[in-house]
């Protein structure tokens, strides 16, 4: 039985706009991913950008520039459906998007955002899914996990995950709850 929901975010949650981005721009966002902590993206992004007053609004700008939600109400059809189900979103990204999941995704019925930055630990890594079972003390088989990225699913898939891997036809909330309904019978 699925107890939790783990949700990456770019390319689950939200897609990228197809947008110019400044040469700056386009150099911050490809340090978005897999990072360990802020401090590493800030000094990389430091190369780029001088003044730490003009990298963040820079980055948060840039973030809000880029991503669109796929569907805003996705965490509320599942918790309707699913009501003791916990819905969390599990990212390798920069802390900063945490604004832009509080402003633009129904956080109402979120019960947690884990970003790599914040936990310094990375997907594929073991020790990522083994955070999510820890926090929440679950079995693998009680966690479903969902991402776009196929290395990803096989790291969560080692543990005894469930997991569901998204491509751009993928109708995320039809597939969740198949998946969740073939668990529960």
């Amino acid at each position: 039985m699925v107890k939790v929901i783990a949700y990456d975010f770019v390319g689950v949650l939200v897609t990228e706009k197809d947008v110019d981005l400044s040469t700056e721009e386009d150099k911050l966002e490809r340090m978005f991913g897999d990072n360990l902590n802020d401090s590493d993206y800030l000094m990389a992004a430091r190369k780029i950008i001088a003044k730490d007053a003009v990298i963040l609004p820079t980055t948060e700008n840039l973030i809000v520039k880029l991503y669109q939600v796929k569907d805003k109400n996705l965490f509320k059809k599942v918790k309707e459906k699913y009501p003791n189900i916990k819905q969390i979103i599990a990212t390798n990204h920069i802390s900063f998007i945490r604004n832009f999941i509080n402003k633009y995704l129904d956080i109402e019925y979120l019960d947690d955002v884990i970003i790599s930055a914040e936990v310094h630990k990375i997907k594929p890594n073991k020790d990522f899914y083994n955070l999510i079972l820890s926090k929440y003390h679950i079995k693998p088989e009680e966690l479903l996990f969902i991402d776009d990225n196929k290395n990803n699913i096989e790291g969560a898939n080692e543990l005894g995950i469930q997991t569901i891997l998204v491509n751009k036809s993928t109708n995320l909330i039809n597939e969740i709850l198949f998946k969740i309904k073939i668990k529960d019978m």
